[in-house]
């Protein structure tokens, strides 16, 4: 669940879609759903993460890299439905 303790607004098929077509903008959208508000969502994109080899969410949503982007909705998706495993 989100930073709130409720799941962010995006639905699934909106969430489907993006997976199937990622983009900057929809991670940084959904990374302010997450978190709850932009200074959070800006941390944790500014963050190095061990899952990303220590890169942070931040140079994988810009590298234009679909796969890496992905990764980065995946990551969101389990945060927002408290998989963090």
């Amino acid at each position: 669940m989100g930073a709130t303790g409720r799941r962010a607004a995006t639905g699934l098929p909106e969430q489907s879609y993006q997976l199937e077509h990622p983009t900057a903008e929809a991670i940084g959208k959904r990374a302010v759903e997450v978190c709850s508000s932009e200074e959070l969502a800006r941390k944790w994109m500014d963050t190095p993460l061990p899952i990303l080899g220590q890169s942070t969410p931040e140079l994988y949503s810009s590298s234009g890299d679909v796969a890496k982007q992905r990764e980065i909705l995946t990551i969101l998706g389990r945060i927002d439905y408290g998989m963090f495993s």
